[in-house]
């Protein structure tokens, strides 16, 4: 380590005792006692940062760097040890962050006293508090709660990493905490409308939430039926019916219908208004699980970069849905067909640079034997009726193979020599347009000939890429209004039939996210299932680090374990 004049040391405490030489202890010009005296405390509790039971644990090592910096004082107090209104605001900020989707007594807030202070060491105490909470808060606003590599294997996006110490160099200058850490928050209005839906359903979860429902069998519209008062107040108790009670309580009456088909779509069930098992089971989901899915996807937003551009392509992998984004406004938005749960798409992000027009499909090799190998084995004319020519290599080339000659059975997983490609057509896998995004998964978005399956709820029917409905749509949004000559030429060179490729005049950037919770167009709340299984490591990832820090927390007196005056 290097103290400010460059001299090499052993050890931070060293580098620290040199610090209080140079800045002295009482003097015989001190007038202030009680400056001298504060400045004294917060130099023996920096020298003894480690030796005191904190939790959370306070970055001793930044803590030392930033009050040498400052020359020994206090950031948010003054010498009299009044807190100043710059220390106020922090503190309150620190104490609402719950607001936010996060716990405040991981950034000290159970550690503030509510009396005046009364001793030079709780005024040393707090300012070294609220400095070390503003540095833990800034990363959490910032980069997230969790490092995403531990509890999301999907996860591909890098974390932007932050200078929390030019941050707080920031707010303490600008006397301004609030608009440093404000600034750190994702931005972006889907983030905001989730952070409300969080406070809504707080307020729901105050209320008392709701009551499980009953085992029972199909309910139809019209149907009476004793569930039927309970399904009424089940969406009372959600806000998502009125209040109004038909003369008959077991009529299942059309108002109730309408809210249960707006139930349905709000968590991706087929709208039916029929009360099965999976509408029953999704109101039975608990308004505290609600709370921690978004609380979960309040996380991954912060994983995100600060910065996703004024226009980018968002794909909701949880909600099957892609969405082109325009100065925080969704401009278009098409469903989508992801990976199934076996071949899961990735989170991924990278830019569409090209559009491929009629694309030849190279098979991936894990699909080529993995689907296309047992199906030729079982009909020996498959791949011909699906144009999917067979080569193998000779030398430095592929040469084309005639299928009825290979004897498949010789053939497996672990011994396969060809290479699968089938010729573009109405009948290709990849549809008629491919948007080229260079990434090392091999993940595109194209389009699909199999249009039927956007019918369906749940959409996890591809081997990882991403199929989009109506993508001519977003072609079009992609190439400037006044470029008349490049909408021609993508409508002549589609029905050549023959593979093309256009260069995009502006390269747009696109983030594949998993996402289970968000708010629509409409402002309705959205959830989903967790068809990958990734929410619950991470709502669990989170409950662990509020419970560590809560056990450690509730034997914990930070009065007990300071030094004395």
């Amino acid at each position: 380590m290097m103290t400010g004049t460059g001299t090499h040391i052993s050890s931070p405490l060293l580098a620290l005792l040199a610090l209080l030489l140079q800045i002295g202890l009482a003097t015989a010009d001190d007038t202030d006692i009680d400056q001298v005296e504060i400045r004294r405390m917060l130099q023996e509790q920096l020298i003894a940062g480690e030796l005191q039971q904190i939790q959370p644990t306070p970055d001793w090592l930044k803590l030392r760097q930033i009050y040498h910096n400052y020359g020994g004082q206090l950031l948010w107090h003054a010498a009299s040890g009044q807190i100043s209104l710059a220390g106020a605001e922090l503190h309150r900020f620190i104490a609402e962050s719950a607001t936010l989707g996060l716990e405040p007594h991981l950034y000290h807030a159970t550690d503030f006293p509510d009396q005046p202070f009364t001793t030079s060491r709780q005024v040393v105490l707090n300012d070294l508090l609220l400095t070390d909470g503003f540095l833990k808060l800034s990363e959490a606003l910032a980069q997230g709660q969790l490092d995403p590599g531990r509890v999301d294997p999907l996860w591909k996006i890098p974390v932007e990493r932050i200078d929390n110490i030019k941050l707080l160099d920031q707010a303490v200058i600008d006397l301004n905490p609030s608009a440093v850490l404000n600034s750190l928050m994702p931005q972006a209005h889907g983030y905001q409308q989730l952070l409300q839906a969080l406070s809504d359903y707080r307020h729901l979860a105050d209320q008392g939430g709701w009551s499980t429902l009953p085992d029972a069998p199909l309910i139809r519209p019209g149907d009476h039926h004793d569930l039927v008062p309970l399904l009424r107040q089940r969406l009372v108790a959600s806000n998502e019916h009125g209040d109004e009670i038909p003369d008959d309580p077991r009529f299942y009456d059309p108002s109730l219908q309408q809210s249960i088909e707006r139930f349905q779509r709000s968590h991706g069930l087929k709208m039916d208004a029929i009360i099965g098992p999976h509408t029953r089971a999704a109101m039975n989901v608990s308004v505290e699980q609600r709370i921690a899915q978004i609380a979960s996807n309040l996380e991954r937003w912060r994983w995100l970069p600060q910065q996703l551009g004024d226009r980018y392509i968002l794909v909701n992998i949880g909600g099957y849905l892609m969405q082109l984004i325009e100065n925080d406004q969704i401009r278009l938005e098409k469903k989508a067909i992801i990976g199934r749960p076996k071949r899961t798409t990735p989170s991924f992000a990278t830019r569409v640079t090209h559009l491929v027009l009629n694309p030849t499909w190279t098979v991936p090799r894990r699909i080529a034997v993995e689907d296309l190998l047992p199906e030729q084995r079982r009909d020996s004319e498959y791949l011909l009726r699906k144009n999917i020519q067979i080569q193998q290599r000779e030398g430095d080339q592929w040469v084309e193979q005639d299928p009825a000659m290979i004897d498949w059975g010789q053939y497996s997983k672990y011994h396969f020599p060809f290479r699968l490609r089938q010729s573009p057509g109405d009948g290709n896998s990849l549809g008629r347009i491919k948007f080229h995004m260079p990434n090392p998964y091999d993940i595109y978005l194209h389009d699909t000939p199999a249009q039927g399956l956007f019918a369906y709820p749940v959409r996890d029917f591809s081997s990882g890429c991403v199929r989009v409905h109506e993508i001519s749509d977003l072609v079009h949004q992609l190439i400037p209004e006044d470029d008349i000559d490049t909408t021609a030429q993508i409508a002549e060179q589609l029905e050549s039939r023959e593979t093309q490729y256009v260069k995009l005049a502006h390269p747009i950037d696109i983030f594949l996210v998993y996402f289970t919770a968000w708010v629509d167009t409409t402002g309705q709340i959205q959830f989903r299932p967790d068809i990958y299984d990734l929410d619950r490591p991470l709502i669990l990832g989170l409950q662990q680090l509020h419970l560590q820090q809560a056990s450690q927390l509730a034997h914990h007196d930070p009065e007990k374990n300071t030094l004395s005056d």
